[in-house]
């Protein structure tokens, strides 16, 4: 990845008609944001001048879009301040705008600086005078102590700066979507010109990693394969025979199914350390199958556990989401399913075979399992199905949760939060967890309407995660990127198109 520092840029707008020591004011304002930046990591620059005339703002235009190149440029009104100053600065390339005041010196008598009637002048003239322009503009109020300036900055600065690193990321595709998951096709082009910068190779061939895993020397293997055994709470007698069994008919192979998982985790490893990709949608399915009777679940997991954001059966949007949703959260993020509605409780079922990183299960831990699919099992009841490779069963811990994915033509972002349960409910094997007190954009829904809504709406049918509730920052960023929200469909007995 490119340098993907943030960077805010704070200049000063005044008059010389309000008595307020506008000085002293704008001091103590860039001595805060110059503890901020230290706090919560992005460079700052302090532009030297004070800017009354529109001569001022044209030469601190000029600065700020030859040399300084922000991406957020934090215009305080000290005082009220000239029209044509904000006309000027709006529109330096490159830069998101912010307009901050600040509260007068004293409650009564003489107006100090009418800084808030400032930048109420300020966003109308950005809405109305420069309305083709097209600029988003976010208001500020207050010191950099108070609160509510903290929150409002830091939310800006989460949203921003991930869409920055969005800009400068690279994600690999390897091997395709999944056959006949038709609804996760995206134009890539669209995810370009929504991250202008993102790269995007979908040329690796699942033949390459194979390649590369059947490659590793057998010392390798082995110390990985010490490894997992060594990571995973005690397993079922019977799975754990079956993942490390061998099959001396097999000629494929002649490996145990944890053998075959090490190795591919290995290729995976050594491929994004040659690449250096920031996210890797993995095609999971079907050419493993045809090759070791075998899935990648457990695979996935590790990788994300490592910090490499993967998704699963090719799915390169939600991979795209799950590493915007990391890079707003600084942390590791998993794909899901929902494959249960409860209208008793208000809670669906989040669950995948078994693809999650262990991130997600500290209190309990994972055990190995087996996956069920992609193998023919006719004849076989439910409890005694053949397994066809390694997953990691787990019930996730408890706790708020969000979850975030690029819908639509790429125009629309989903935003849900939820809590997770405790996991003494019952559900189905593979990573999974019941979200309850469900949320979209921010407003309580039900799970009837929540299902009728990913229903009506022909959302994906995959779902990102993350721990911890990042639902402001995300409307943020769709605000900024002029993204669209899915809102909510009350459920209805008829047809809602």
């Amino acid at each position: 990845m490119k340098n993907t520092r943030f960077k805010v840029a704070l200049v000063g707008a005044s008059q010389l008609s309000f008595p307020g020591d506008k000085k002293t004011a704008f001091g103590r304002s860039a001595d805060g944001m110059k503890k901020l930046s230290e706090q919560w990591d992005f460079d700052l620059y302090i532009y030297p001048g004070t800017v009354i005339t529109e001569d001022d703002a044209l030469c601190a235009k000029q600065v700020l879009e030859d040399d300084v190149r922000p991406d957020l440029i934090m215009l305080q009104c000290t005082s009220f301040a000239a029209g044509l100053v904000v006309s000027t600065i709006a529109r330096t390339k490159g830069a998101r705008l912010g307009l901050w005041a600040i509260p007068e010196m004293r409650p009564a008598g003489i107006v100090s600086f009418n800084s808030l009637c400032g930048i109420n002048m300020y966003s109308s003239i950005v809405a109305h005078y420069l309305n083709d322009f097209d600029i988003p503009v976010k208001w500020f109020y207050g010191n950099t102590d108070d609160a509510l300036f903290l929150r409002r900055f830091m939310i800006t600065v989460r949203a921003l700066r991930a869409i920055k690193k969005m800009c400068n990321s690279n994600v690999g595709l390897i091997g395709g979507i999944a056959p006949g998951f038709n609804d996760l096709y995206d134009d890539e082009r669209r995810l370009i010109r929504l991250f202008d910068g993102l790269r995007i190779n979908r040329l690796h061939e699942y033949g390459e990693l194979k390649e590369m895993a059947e490659s590793i020397p057998q010392n390798r293997v082995d110390a990985k394969v010490a490894k997992l055994k060594a990571e995973a709470v005690a397993k079922d007698a019977a799975i754990d025979e079956q993942i490390n069994a061998v099959d001396p008919s097999d000629k494929r192979t002649r490996m145990s199914l944890l053998e075959v998982n090490a190795r591919y985790a290995l290729a995976y490893e050594d491929f994004n350390e040659k690449y250096k990709y920031d996210a890797l949608a993995v095609s999971c399915w079907p050419k493993f199958q045809d090759d070791y009777l075998f899935s990648v679940c457990s695979v996935v997991g590790e990788l994300n556990d490592l910090g490499i954001v993967s998704g699963c059966e090719g799915d390169l949007t939600s991979t795209i989401s799950m590493l915007l949703l990391s890079y707003i959260a600084d942390d590791i993020t998993m794909l899901m399913d929902m494959s249960a509605v409860d209208t008793s409780d208000d809670s669906i079922l989040l669950w995948h075979c078994g693809p999650a990183s262990k991130h997600f299960c500290k209190k309990n831990g994972y055990t190995y399992s087996l996956n069920y699919s992609g193998k023919d099992h006719e004849g076989r009841d439910l409890d005694h199905a053949v397994g066809t490779g390694i997953v990691r069963d787990m019930v996730f811990d408890p706790g708020k949760a969000t979850v975030a994915r690029l819908t639509g033509e790429c125009d629309t972002l989903f935003i849900a939060s939820g809590t997770l349960q405790d996991g003494s409910k019952e559900s189905y094997c593979g990573s999974r967890g019941w979200l309850g007190n469900l949320e979209l954009n921010r407003e309580s829904i039900s799970a009837l309407d929540f299902f009728n809504t990913v229903m009506c709406k022909g959302f994906q049918h995959h779902f990102p995660v993350v721990m911890g509730d990042f639902t402001e920052e995300l409307m943020e960023v769709a605000s900024w990127l002029g993204l669209k929200k899915v809102q909510k469909v009350p459920y209805e007995n008829y047809l809602q198109r």
